[in-house]
C-alpha cells in the first residue's frame, strides 16, 4: 500500500510553465502589432499634425514675424548683471538667425536656431562661459520654438503682456528676458 501523503516544498518564485520550447513564444503572440495597425498609426500621426518640415512637427505658430527682419528692444536681467540692447531677428529656411547688439553697436552674440535648438556664435567675452551659453541657448530655443505653442517646460515661464512685450523667465537660474517690438 502506498502512502497517499506527500510533502511539497513551498515555491517562493513561481515559474510560468509554457510547456515545450516551441510553445514559449505563444504567450507573446497576442502582443504582436499587426501591419494594418502600424499603417493606421502612421496615417493617424500624419493626419493629426498641421505641418511637417525637415522631420519636425510644428503647429505653425510663432511669436515673431517670419516674413521680414524684426527688431526688438531686449533687456536680460540676472542676479549680478543686466544686458540690454537690440535683437535683430530673421527667419531663413526653417531656422531663426539673429544678433543681440547693445545700444553702442557692440555685438553680444549671434545665434542660429534650427528647429527646437539654438546655438550661440561670436559671443562677447564676459558671456563666453559654457554655463551662460548653455542657459541662453536653452532659453532662446524655448522662446523661438515652444513658447507660442503653449508648451510647458519645467523652470521656464512665458507671458505676453497687453502692451506687446514678451516676458520669458528662467526660474531655475533667476533670469528674466523682456522683448518689445521696435516699430519702424
Amino acid at each position: 500500500m502506498q502512502n497517499s501523503l506527500s510533502i511539497k516544498k513551498p515555491d517562493c518564485h513561481p515559474v510560468l510553465d509554457t510547456g515545450s520550447p516551441r510553445n514559449r513564444s505563444s504567450i507573446f503572440r497576442g502582443l504582436r502589432v499587426k501591419p494594418a495597425m502600424t499603417s493606421f498609426f502612421i496615417l493617424f500621426l500624419f493626419v493629426s499634425c498641421n505641418s511637417t518640415k525637415n522631420g519636425v512637427i510644428s503647429s505653425g505658430k510663432t511669436l515673431f514675424d517670419t516674413t521680414s527682419v524684426s527688431k526688438y528692444r531686449v533687456l536680460i536681467k540676472a542676479k549680478q548683471a543686466d544686458v540690454s540692447g537690440i535683437l535683430v531677428l530673421k527667419h531663413i529656411d526653417d531656422e531663426w538667425r539673429g544678433s543681440l547688439i547693445n545700444e553702442f553697436g557692440i555685438k553680444a552674440f549671434d545665434f542660429v536656431a534650427p528647429p527646437r535648438k539654438c546655438k550661440l556664435q561670436n559671443t562677447i567675452s564676459f558671456l563666453n562661459k559654457w554655463y551662460i551659453r548653455k542657459t541662453v541657448e536653452s532659453d532662446f530655443a524655448f522662446l523661438l520654438w515652444d513658447a507660442a505653442d503653449g508648451k510647458i517646460v519645467k523652470g521656464k515661464s512665458f507671458e505676453q503682456l497687453p502692451d506687446g512685450r514678451f516676458i520669458l523667465k528662467n526660474e531655475k537660474r533667476n533670469i528674466e528676458y523682456s522683448f518689445q517690438l521696435i516699430e519702424e
